[in-house]
């Protein structure tokens, strides 16, 4: 519950105290369908400002804030990532009568800059499944590269979610809790039945052990397991960057972007620019399609 408070406060005393305000804010953000993953790590930047500022976050001035994102520290993303949150969080303050102004209200505008896909190639795949890797690191690498799977969807990996007969695969941890079913890459089927101990047709892939014990293992722990692995491999790419192979090698297949989109379970395809490069061959076989225009093979002067 919220405790009663007087509204648009005088003093610090009457201010909304930060518990409060992220009780408030946390059944905005269940209201507007956020997944209990995204309120968690909002939770963490939320008492990070706070304790930056010294203060109550509910009592922050725009200049505060401003210079919270102005730390040279962070990245151009996660500098737009935190502008959003600010933004979202003091609308919801004043919109609810506990402040008078936003300040975070028309903050500084960021530039994130434009980065070029960076995808594992097929020769880092195939390195990094043949690098002695265990059993379990060899699925996740699978299901990363062949099913296109982010770490929090590898972790969830249920055989109860699979249609044996027809090859398919539910998922319900894709971004914005999008809940799916997708074929199932053969890939995954035969690893599978190389091992049907430890991918069972039911119960979880990648079970949890103390705290998650009876439940699977979270993200952190597959990215943590998939980091490591590809550093050993000697591999430069982050683990991530499985699905940019996946989304790269449909698009160089030929496959219609609609398919890559719902193959990649993105709710636009403006989002694939992160994540596909198409070959140089490609991009060559292209510019070649262009209309074939005489050029003057010697110099001319003309007039003007």
């Amino acid at each position: 519950m919220i405790a009663a408070v007087t509204r648009i406060s005088e003093t610090v005393d009457d201010a909304l105290s930060d518990d409060d305000a992220y009780a408030l804010w946390t059944s905005y953000m269940r209201a507007s369908a956020c997944t209990e993953r995204t309120i968690k790590e909002r939770r963490i930047v939320f008492h990070a400002l706070g304790r930056w500022l010294g203060k109550r976050v509910t009592l922050a001035s725009r200049p505060e804030l401003i210079a919270w994102l102005g730390r040279p520290d962070l990245s151009a993303k996660t500098r737009q990532n935190y502008k959003s949150f600010l933004h979202t969080f003091f609308t919801l303050l004043q919109d609810e009568g506990y402040r008078a102004d936003n300040p975070a209200a028309r903050l500084p505008r960021g530039h994130s800059p434009r980065i070029e896909a960076n995808p594992f190639t097929t020769d880092d795949v195939e390195k990094l499944l043949n690098s002695g890797i265990y059993g379990k690191t060899r699925m996740m690498v699978a299901l990363a590269a062949y099913q296109g799977f982010r770490a929090t969807e590898i972790a969830a990996v249920n055989g109860d979610h699979i249609r044996w007969e027809t090859g398919e695969i539910f998922t319900s941890e894709a971004k914005g809790g999008f809940e799916v079913w997708r074929p199932l890459h053969p890939k995954i089927l035969d690893l599978a039945a190389l091992d049907p101990a430890r991918f069972p047709r039911t119960g979880w892939w990648f079970p949890g052990s103390g705290p998650n014990d009876g439940a699977h293992i979270n993200a952190k722990s597959v990215s943590n397991v998939l980091s490591k692995a590809v550093k050993r491999a000697g591999i430069a790419h982050r683990p991530h960057q499985l699905r940019a192979w996946f989304a790269t090698e449909l698009v160089d297949a030929g496959t219609d972007m609609l398919i890559v989109q719902q193959a990649m379970r993105h709710a636009s395809p403006n989002t694939l620019r992160h994540y596909v490069r198409p070959s140089m061959v490609l991009i060559a076989e292209g510019m070649a399609r262009l209309p074939d225009v005489s050029v003057p093979s010697t110099s001319t002067r003309g007039t003007h």
